[in-house]
């Protein structure tokens, strides 16, 4: 065997290493759906045990409402149930999401011209773990979680 012809064979073991390696869950696409239904934030301490109810609203777009506030002194100030905490769900790639969060006290933070929200990528950890992150971090290796509860 030439040395062309190992070439080629490691070039083609090569390939189908990589092809065999390949996640075959990121291939496949995430309904947007699997979104829909009750959350509990968890991983920051002024939100742990809040709960959200994520359902389409009359525009057919997935938002988030709280309906159950957590013993914060400040969500029991600043929130109130049926408040809209998530603006916004929308699709990135086959299994990466953009979450939009109203921030707290946003109301406050618009007058003095700040965001009242922030962005997150989402991507499902299983069917019952939300990972958020920001920048460059991966979201399903984030503490910040939202848990499915129903």
């Amino acid at each position: 065997m030439g040395l062309k012809n190992i070439t080629k064979l490691f070039t083609l073991f090569s390939i189908g290493v990589l092809l065999i390696s390949c996640v075959t869950s990121k291939l496949s696409e995430t309904p947007i759906s699997q979104f829909e239904g009750i959350w509990e934030l968890q991983g920051r301490k002024m939100f742990n045990g809040m709960k959200i109810k994520i359902e389409k609203n009359e525009k057919d777009k997935l938002i988030g409402k709280v309906i159950e506030l957590n013993d914060n002194k400040y969500v029991r100030m600043f929130v109130e149930e049926n408040d809209i905490w998530i603006k916004s769900i929308s699709r990135y790639s086959n299994f990466e999401f953009k979450l939009v969060e109203n921030k707290i006290a946003k109301d406050l933070f618009s007058i003095y011209g700040f965001p009242s929200s922030d962005e997150y990528k989402v991507e499902f950890i299983d069917k019952t773990k939300i990972g958020l992150a920001t920048g460059n971090s991966a979201p399903t290796e984030s503490s910040v979680i939202y848990i499915r509860i129903d």
